[in-house]
């Protein structure tokens, strides 16, 4: 009987990833649809180089305008200067991305608490 019980137990929990494991497979083995997944990660992937590539040159005719007049040791202590700003601009985005994710999981977390139920807070072990 517990044998049963575990064996239940084990199926259920593997379900979902057998269930698209074999969705994948069937997915795939069709001929039609497998070439028409490669297409859309073919256009999704040449849309993304032809952004990247319009990005660059765009930073590069804007740049090639503006630091024209820099002598060879201007343009590299602006680089640093940019490599600063840019590491204390990422730097804050992620601790901003964070704060985020903090927020909404505790948003989510009050919003889950009945209102109608007692809450027991305490402040520490007994003594």
């Amino acid at each position: 009987m517990i044998g049963k019980m575990v064996s239940l137990g084990f199926d259920l929990a593997t379900l979902p990833a057998r269930m698209t494991y074999r969705g994948t497979r069937a997915m795939l083995s069709m001929p039609g649809d497998f070439e028409q997944v490669m297409a859309e990660i073919r256009e999704a992937s040449d849309e993304v180089a032809r952004e990247i590539q319009a990005l660059l040159y765009s930073v590069d005719q804007e740049m090639s305008q503006k630091a024209a007049h820099l002598s060879p040791q201007q343009k590299q202590q602006a680089a640093e200067l940019a490599l600063d700003a840019a590491e204390k601009h990422l730097s804050m985005a992620a601790v901003n991305m964070l704060r985020a994710l903090w927020l909404a999981v505790d948003s989510n977390r009050q919003l889950e608490q009945d209102g109608d139920g007692v809450t027991i807070e305490h402040e520490g072990p007994a003594r």
